[in-house]
């Protein structure tokens, strides 16, 4: 698995990068650009949800527990839900809720490298990432949307890049590790399922939204 340093940096890159593309793109904002940035770095981020401790597990979940509740808060400014003791309890709530009951059953529940390591999850971040940010347009939707799956696809990339060593100094040479951040699939049928039962539904989502 690629270190912690070396998966910061590409997380930035691909933040940068396709708030970049966003730019020339769709002509986003400065605002736009910077909530881009910040949904692609959070992306590279959400492989590492099923590590049981560490740096990645504790600032992807820091993030998420203040990102989360802020896009889903759009709902509540519909319904005028906006007095001082309203906001007080559900960022509270929502932050107390993501840190220690999600976050324990997310560790209780995953494998390390399993399918939270996969392109289709990757897929599924993506889409969520869409719907997050579909009030805001479609285009602001599929930059977001592909800013998430670019942030994850960058970390699984990263994590084979690391499962390559050198043999005797010279000849590349494959670890045991290798094949297990690029995958399709995890060892588990009912897990395979649940993943892309998801995707389907999320892709269903997508289509009625836009």
């Amino acid at each position: 698995m690629a270190q912690f340093k070396t998966h910061l940096a590409g997380w930035v890159i691909a933040g940068a990068g396709v708030s970049a593309l966003g730019i020339f793109t769709y002509e986003l904002n400065l605002i736009q650009a910077c909530a881009i940035f910040v949904i692609g770095s959070v992306g590279g981020l959400l492989p590492d949800l099923d590590s049981d401790s560490g740096k990645p597990l504790v600032l992807v979940f820091e993030l998420i527990s203040v990102l989360i509740p802020t896009l889903l808060f759009i709902n509540f400014i519909r319904q005028e839900w906006t007095s001082p003791e309203f906001l007080i309890c559900y960022f509270t709530f929502s932050y107390l809720f993501i840190n220690y009951v999600v976050c324990a059953a997310i560790k209780r529940l995953t494998v390390h490298r399993g399918i939270m390591h996969s392109v289709p999850f990757a897929l599924f971040c993506g889409g969520i990432g869409y719907l997050f940010f579909a009030s805001s347009g479609k285009e602001i939707a599929t930059i977001a949307g592909l800013g998430v799956l670019a942030g994850c696809l960058v970390h699984l990339v990263l994590d084979e890049l690391s499962s390559l060593t050198l043999k005797f100094g010279f000849i590349p040479w494959l670890k045991k590790s290798s094949g297990m951040a690029l995958k399709l699939k995890s060892n588990s049928l009912a897990t395979n399922l649940l993943i892309y039962s998801l995707i389907i539904i999320v892709a269903i989502k997508i289509v009625f939204v836009s």
